[in-house]
């Protein structure tokens, strides 16, 4: 008898083993990790983190310049802004993009900018990874060189790991979209398919398609695909390059993205 409950408890805390990760000897699983990088002979609270340290949350800060093309040599310069403060399972991040169209000989013809404000919960369940936001977008520009309008939106992004260097990710949201005195806007329903590799400890990789329904009743809706090369260096900086090849028949074929980020907790 004694033997047969050895082998059941044996059998028992192998399976408890299973889908347990614990990458810094912490005694935190990996999924509630939030201090995932602590030295093994440190003391840690519930959440991972050394107990003689407070834990404040994690910020990332992120500028980029966007480069779209066409034919014709028209072109949109895009410089935006990125901010993303998160603790725990929450974040909140607040961004702006500042948009100048160009036409063949180089004159500014639309120049546009907004504000917006995003919040998210994160649920963690094996390997999945769901993200849960509602934002807003808050338009600083007059109707004249803007839109004019704010909307109202909410997104839903999963993601599940392969193993430990691909993923699989998908992402739908809708948004409710403001009229102006000018223009009478569509509601949009938008989406995302894509995988990710992770091709060194640097070095992430994805690739994407890309759709979104029209806010003109006149247009065709956006669709692309995109590549997205993104490297850690310096610890805590990061640098990202994407290119996004338009689908449709009036997006700009060609655009170019560079970002610049750090993060620090």
């Amino acid at each position: 008898m004694k033997f047969y409950n050895l082998i059941f408890s044996l059998a028992l805390v192998n399976t408890l083993l299973i889908g347990y990760e614990d990458s810094d000897i912490d005694g935190v699983d990996d999924s509630i990790d939030l201090c995932p990088d602590t030295s093994f002979d440190k003391l840690v609270d519930k959440n991972g983190c050394p107990k003689d340290e407070a834990y404040w949350g994690k910020w990332t800060l992120q500028l980029g310049h966007d480069l779209s093309l066409d034919e014709e040599n028209n072109q949109i310069l895009n410089y935006n802004f990125f901010g993303d403060y998160s603790y725990k399972k929450w974040n909140f991040s607040l961004s702006n993009s500042q948009q100048t169209t160009y036409d063949s000989n180089n004159n500014p013809t639309i120049n546009t900018g907004d504000l917006y404000l995003n919040l998210g919960y994160q649920f963690d369940h094996e390997h999945f990874q769901t993200n849960l936001s509602l934002g807003t977008k808050i338009a600083t520009a007059s109707e004249k060189i803007g839109t004019g309008e704010s909307d109202y939106f909410s997104s839903l992004n999963i993601s599940y790991l392969i193993n430990e260097k691909q993923m699989i990710f998908s992402q739908i949201g809708y948004t409710i979209t403001g009229d102006s005195s000018l223009i009478r806007y569509n509601n949009s329903l938008a989406g995302s398919l894509g995988t990710g590799y992770t091709l060194t400890s640097h070095w992430y990789s994805s690739l994407s398609y890309d759709y979104a329904q029209s806010i003109y009743s006149d247009s065709p809706d956006y669709q692309s695909l995109s590549w997205l090369n993104s490297y850690h260096f310096l610890d805590d900086y990061f640098v990202s390059l994407n290119y996004t090849y338009g689908l449709d028949s009036i997006s700009y074929p060609h655009t170019f993205s560079l970002k610049l980020g750090v993060t620090f907790e």
